[in-house]
This record gives structure tokens, sequence and C-alpha cells, in this order.
């Protein structure tokens, strides 16, 4: 074997040592030094400054007359009466159109029978009252609309509504005769 082939066997490698890192020290010492340099003369620069445009601000103030605001909207309220119509009919005219109305809230509409019926069930799992209908459209195809309802007054109607919307399930507001 040759003498070089078995030095390059021995368990010695050829790495020359690593370079030494060179030391951050300097640098941050000077960074340390601007900082305070900065810190010692830039706030007399800036306090010389605000204090000149206080001035110029408080002799503007001075110069100009700045007269007292005066409201006079309390005394002219104290003086004006407003009248309300008391329109009896229309109250009870809206009050008519309510008792004699119910509201439903329509969720779906499918073709086949049995998605209808399944989205029923689901809707009665979130403890909601839901009904079928079928209606022919126009054309003469039949689909089977899901509603939820119906609902005495308003406020039930919208808490059903909140909860469908908590589902993700979107709903259309519906006035029907009784």
């Amino acid at each position: 074997m040759n003498r070089s082939a078995s030095k390059n066997s021995s368990g010695r490698s050829n790495r020359r040592p690593a370079a030494q890192e060179k030391s951050s020290r300097p640098a941050f010492i000077a960074g340390l030094l601007i900082g305070a340099a900065v810190m010692y003369f830039v706030p007399p620069m800036l306090d010389n400054t605000a204090s000149s445009s206080t001035s110029v601000v408080g002799d503007l103030v001075e110069k100009t007359n700045i007269q007292e605001l005066k409201f006079d909207f309390y005394t002219l309220l104290k003086d004006n009466e407003i009248l309300i119509p008391d329109n009896q009919d229309t109250q009870s005219s809206l009050a008519k159109t309510e008792a004699d109305s119910q509201y439903t809230l329509q969720v779906g509409s499918f073709k086949k029978t049995q998605d209808a019926e399944n989205f029923k069930v689901e809707l009665l799992l979130l403890n909601l009252p839901a009904n079928n209908e079928r209606v022919k459209n126009k054309d003469g195809e039949v689909w089977h609309r899901v509603s939820v309802g119906p609902f005495a007054n308003t406020s039930k109607m919208a808490s059903a509504r909140a909860r469908l919307a908590q589902n993700d399930i979107d709903s259309l507001v519906l006035k029907r005769p009784k």
C-alpha cells in the first residue's frame, strides 16, 4: 500500500480550525454612545420649538375676541308645544290586521318529497314546529315547501328565526291571513 493511502484512512482529518467569529462588542458600545448623545442633545432642541409655538398660539387667542356661546334652545323648547295627533282609527286598524294574520317562516322548497321530509325532521330536532306544503307552480311542476310556524306574534317568530340563523338555515317571512 501507498503511504498516501494509509494516511488518508487514518483517523486524522485535514480540516482547518474554525475561524474565530468577530465580537459584536464594539458595535454595541458604539450604539450606546450614539443613543446617549441623541438623548442628551435632541430634547433641548424640541423644547425650544414647542415653547415658541405655544406662545404664538397664546398671542393669537389674546388677539381674537372669543364670544361666549349662548344656547337658547332651552327657552325655545319651554315656549313651544308639540301637538301629537290622536288617530285612534289607524291604531285600531293596525291591531286588527295583526290579530287577523299569522306568521310563518319558509325555510326550504324541494322537488322530492323525501328531501322535504328529511328537512322537516331536522327542524323538529331543533324544537321548531315544521310543516310540509305541496304547491304547483305556473308550469305545473310540484314543489314541496317546508315552513316553520305559524306564530301568533312577531316576537315568537323572531326567536325562531334567530334559532334558524344559528344553525345556518335561511328563512323567508310570510304573513298569511288566519
